[in-house]
């Protein structure tokens, strides 16, 4: 081997060693990590515009639930990025903080690192969950505007409060998750949508859940199952916007009409994950919403 092959051979091998570090191309979308605190948070970014739009997801999904919203407005020149939370995704998986409260600090410290002072927050199903929580916490960077989608502060129903679950639903499913786990998490995913799939998607989301850890998607459950967090709507401050499916219309109607300069939307014939499943549909509703410079 002459020195010029061995010049060429070492370049390789160091930019092979480099390049991952600084994030690696995946798609339509660059995958990264990020310290944050004990964990180190995984996320996607794409775009480059001066205006950042966060995406969190729901409960035991990825950054990659997002796959339909990251390169349409990454396009319409927005600097997008897509988080997996604790324990979910290929962030770190913790025994401990395992809960709504802990990722809405994880999401404070993640923006301060990156030194996003102003974006707009968008969060699906649990990760309105995430959203509430934060935008009541005392320790807040306050979005432009904010995005809830498809959930909301309670899910069991009270006297005053509609509710989406049963307490006999919850059992159910976390008993189903125990007997079988793999089996209840594929039933709960075909059942967040309307519209027929190819299969891929559905072995994405299941594959995607299965990255996290039973004691920690036990542990969030139980806080969205018994968490009350009503009062936290009243700390949302800045434009709002709620998009539901017909089935949720009064949990929306409820926090239109306890949050304010706040405006409600139904997206027709489509399952709770109607970011996949009505994916032009939700994504031309957040773009009028979000408006032009």
């Amino acid at each position: 081997m002459n020195r010029k092959t061995i010049l060429t051979v070492f370049l390789l091998a160091l930019l092979a060693a480099v390049l991952p570090a600084a994030g690696k191309e995946s798609g339509p979308w660059r995958d990264k990590y990020l310290q944050v605190g004990d964990i180190k948070i995984h996320y996607l970014e794409a775009g480059a515009g001066d205006r950042t739009l966060v995406f969190v997801p729901g409960w035991m999904t990825s950054a990659e639930v997002w796959k339909e919203q990251i390169p349409y407005f990454s396009f319409r020149g927005f600097r997008v990025i897509a988080v997996d939370p604790r324990s979910q995704g290929e962030t770190t998986r913790t025994e401990l903080g395992n809960t709504y409260q802990q990722h809405a600090a994880d999401l404070h410290e993640f923006l301060q690192s990156l030194k996003i002072e102003r974006c707009y927050l968008v969060g699906w199903a649990a990760g309105v969950t995430t959203l509430l929580e934060y935008l009541s916490s005392p320790e807040t960077l306050m979005p432009e505007k904010v995005v809830f989608a498809e959930g909301g502060p309670a899910m069991v129903k009270m006297e005053d409060y509609p509710g989406s679950v049963t307490p006999q639903q919850a059992r159910k499913l976390l008993l189903s998750f125990q007997e079988d786990r793999a089996k209840a998490m594929d039933q709960y995913l075909r059942g967040l949508f309307k519209t027929r799939h190819p299969e891929i998607l559905y072995k994405e989301l299941l594959d995607s859940s299965q990255r996290t850890p039973t004691g920690a998607a036990v542990s969030l459950y139980f806080d969205l199952f018994t968490g009350d967090r009503r009062s936290a709507l009243r700390h949302v401050g800045v434009p709002s916007l709620i998009v539901m499916t017909p089935e949720n219309r009064a949990n929306g109607e409820y926090m239109k009409a306890r949050i304010p300069r706040c405006s409600l939307e139904i997206i027709e014939d489509a399952g709770a994950a109607f970011i996949l499943d009505k994916p032009q549909a939700f994504n031309q509703i957040l773009e009028s919403f979000l408006g032009t410079h």
